[in-house]
């Protein structure tokens, strides 16, 4: 049986996204980035929503940017080879390659879910 496990990077107060909904505050150095890696590498499939799909997806092509760390060439590698399953009633398509199922059915709605 598979685990299921919840990620999330947070401020002390509980909160993801800063006032003006912005997440920069939280983009890790080089060693907390490493030891992330090293928990998502033996990640199969990622469940997101809409927004946090949306934030993530850059990584699909981040490997074509110059100048990227080889920490982070490397988490673009482990998030791309896992499936992801994105749940929301506003997303009309998920546009990154191993969306599970291989198609965008995998997006969810309300209806659906």
């Amino acid at each position: 049986m598979a685990r299921l496990i919840y990620s999330a990077i947070m401020s002390l107060d509980g909160y993801i996204a800063d006032a003006d909904g912005n997440i920069e505050w939280a983009a890790p150095d080089e060693e907390v980035h490493a030891f992330v890696n090293e928990l998502e590498r033996p990640v199969g499939t990622y469940l997101y929503g809409r927004r946090m799909y949306e934030t993530m997806r850059s990584w699909e092509t981040a490997h074509t940017l110059a100048g990227q760390s080889a920490v982070s060439l490397d988490f673009a590698r482990i998030w791309q080879a896992a499936d992801k399953i994105v749940y929301s009633t506003t997303l009309p398509a998920a546009d990154t390659a191993r969306i599970a199922g291989g198609n965008t059915h995998s997006i969810r709605t309300r209806a659906a879910a």
